[in-house]
């Protein structure tokens, strides 16, 4: 009886226990919502609701000590989908992030600018969901929230952070025996109570050292060796992930297409057994003197004495390779890139997993690592396609973006268009200067600081700008500026050296992001205008002035093209339309401009008389415009 009562005592307490743990969570909820962040922010740009993703979500995924944490891109998609709306999610690292890019660039944006040309008729929308740093027990666990956007389509290219992303080979003893307990940890920090006790942490904890380093952060400098159990327990862990983010969609009815990952197989590895150096030397030095067959017979003499070593086999790469012997060298690279023990770089099993799972779930599949081994010379992926050691160029990121549209086209999510795809230009593909020189500066921070050793990258962008133009990256590189603001100033900039193609390119790119903003329509209609491409003004200055009608200037430059095409009474209508506008703008060159286009349309309809007047308007406006004045002559002579 006595046990009894002790149970029913302890049971009392707990539940008591979890009753008050319960109501203090949700006073919390209801007294600080700011706990709790949201992933989407209701936004209203140009007379439409959006959802914009939250950028800062992320920090449920790091611990309240790690001074740096990825961001989310700030993307946008309707609140309310039409049916003309193709939403397409694209999930992943900081490859489909687009490091080192910032917005238009990278595979979302690639695809997306193709996507709208092909596809007229459709309003595409492709949000980038990819993030640095993270990795498939991020993404498994975000699954349920990407589902909440009612995706037409996922894409992704994921793999290559399993081992140093949130609870990779840094996971708690229980974890590694018990995955499943990753997915609940993050639940436990998406409570109110465990983000109240954060604050109290977070304000000193967060601060930013001078050195930070997101890869340092992430890896804590730790060696994982390829056959280690550690590595083993990765590899599982990825390919149940993979498998359940999959089958997550499928429930939905989402199709789902993914690529294996691909990566610089000719870099260096970053870390290995240094005991050979003198080994390492020796060769390093054969090599340079193009002495190949003794480099081999030294590096292969010590291979054979020692377990795998990943810069000997990046070294036997290298023999191989001068040789010409590239089967070899490449199978080499393999083994220098799965065998570096900083593991930045998938292992070749990732992909072979990747595939697997992709084969059992019948997930359409395509092969990113072969398509750069297949534009790659001699087979061997290297700086000609990546910036680093992972990190495509912008090409890179426009062959993978294309293998995904290749399988679009292919499983009949989308009907084959009769269109041409655009070609690889910067200018058809609208990704801006800015996004370019952004790309440089961010690129050389990067490889400036650990795990890499005098690495040089050439950059064409940012070392050849003007300074001016160098001032805006900068800007916007060290948060001052943001992206949309900072592509208005370099087009102005651009625009001012008489560089009108490149200031239309930036005008496009944020048309691509914001595709209804009035500003960006209305601005490059003015340069197609002044281009001669009346016909293609036309329709940007019509979207301008439908995303916001109180905005007076695209209904004055519209009426004034129309009068030229004899569109009189159109004419007429626009500029009365933004009369009142002007006025309250008081904005006396406006006021004449409208006056004197107006008393032009009455002109060409013989109403002298108002023709007349409304002259006069504008010269009281404005005396010395040069324009009304040889008008009020050819009115009085027609009079």
């Amino acid at each position: 009886m006595k046990r009894t009562k002790k149970l029913i005592f302890s049971l009392i307490t707990i539940a008591f226990a979890l009753i008050i743990i319960t109501g203090f969570e949700y006073s919390l909820r209801y007294f600080q919502p700011s706990l709790i962040p949201a992933f989407l922010n209701e936004v209203n740009y140009d007379q439409i609701e959006w959802y914009q993703i939250n950028r800062s979500y992320l920090k449920t995924y790091f611990p309240a000590q790690e001074a740096l944490v990825p961001d989310f891109k700030p993307s946008l998609l309707r609140k309310q989908k039409t049916s003309s709306t193709f939403r397409i999610l694209c999930i992943g690292e900081s490859s489909m992030f687009g490091v080192p890019y910032q917005m238009t660039a990278n595979i979302p944006g690639l695809l997306r600018a193709q996507l709208r040309h092909l596809y007229p008729n459709k309003e595409i929308e492709v949000v980038n969901l990819g993030a640095s740093a993270i990795n498939t027990n991020v993404i498994l666990h975000l699954t349920p929230v990407f589902l909440r956007l009612q995706p037409d389509l996922v894409l992704i290219y994921t793999g290559h952070n399993e081992f140093y992303g949130p609870d990779g080979i840094g996971a708690s003893w229980i974890e590694k025996k018990i995955p499943s307990v990753t997915q609940w940890k993050y639940d436990l920090r998406n409570l109110a109570l465990v983000r109240f006790i954060e604050t109290f942490t977070a304000s000193t904890s967060r601060n930013t050292p001078f050195d930070a380093n997101m890869m340092k952060q992430v890896s804590k400098n730790t060696s994982v060796e390829l056959g280690s159990d550690d590595a083993e327990l990765v590899f599982a862990n990825f390919n149940r992930n993979l498998k359940n983010i999959i089958a997550l969609y499928h429930e939905q009815h989402v199709p789902v297409i993914v690529s294996d990952v691909t990566s610089n197989i000719s870099f260096s590895p970053f870390a290995y057994d240094s005991s050979s150096q003198n080994v390492f030397t020796r060769a390093g030095v054969l090599l340079t003197e193009k002495r190949f067959e003794e480099a081999l017979s030294l590096l292969q003499k010590d291979k054979d004495q020692r377990t795998p070593n990943a810069f000997t086999e990046f070294l036997l790469g290298k023999t191989h390779a001068g040789l010409h012997q590239y089967d070899l060298a490449r199978s080499h690279f393999w083994a220098s890139r799965d065998n570096d023990l900083l593991k930045f770089r998938a292992p070749k099993r990732i992909n072979t997993i990747i595939e697997s799972v992709c084969r059992d779930a019948s997930v359409p599949f395509f092969s990113s690592d072969s398509i750069f081994e297949a534009r790659s010379e001699n087979g061997i992926p290297d700086t000609s396609l990546f910036w680093e050691h992972l990190h495509p160029k912008a090409y890179g990121y426009f062959l993978i973006a294309n293998g995904f549209l290749d399988k679009i086209q292919e499983q009949k999510i989308l009907p084959v268009s009769s269109m041409q795809r655009l070609p690889f230009n910067f200018d058809s593909l609208s990704v801006s200067w800015l996004d370019l020189g952004f790309a440089d500066v961010t690129i050389k921070n990067l490889t400036s600081k650990w795990p890499f050793r005098n690495f040089y990258v050439d950059r064409d962008f940012y070392p050849n700008a003007d300074q001016a133009l160098k001032n805006v990256v900068d800007d916007v590189y060290g948060g001052r500026k943001v992206w949309d603001e900072a592509c208005y100033e370099t087009a102005k900039l651009f625009w001012g050296k008489g560089d009108i193609h490149r200031a239309m390119t930036t005008y496009r790119a944020v048309i691509e992001e914001y595709p209804y903003n009035f500003y960006a329509h209305y601005l490059l209609a003015n340069s197609l205008s002044q281009t001669g491409k009346l016909d293609d003004a036309i329709k940007h200055y019509s979207v301008s002035i439908r995303s916001n009608p109180a905005y007076p200037y695209p209904k004055v430059d519209l009426a004034l093209i129309r009068i030229n095409r004899a569109e009189f009474d159109e004419a007429i209508r626009l500029l009365y339309d933004a009369l009142p506008m002007a006025q309250k703008e008081q904005s006396l060159p406006l006021q004449a401009t409208i006056h004197y286009g107006l008393s032009t349309a009455f002109a060409n309809k013989r109403d002298y008389q108002r023709a007349l007047a409304l002259v006069d308007q504008a010269l009281l406006l404005q005396p010395t415009y040069q324009d009304a004045i040889v008008l009020k002559q050819k009115i009085k002579s027609m009079m």
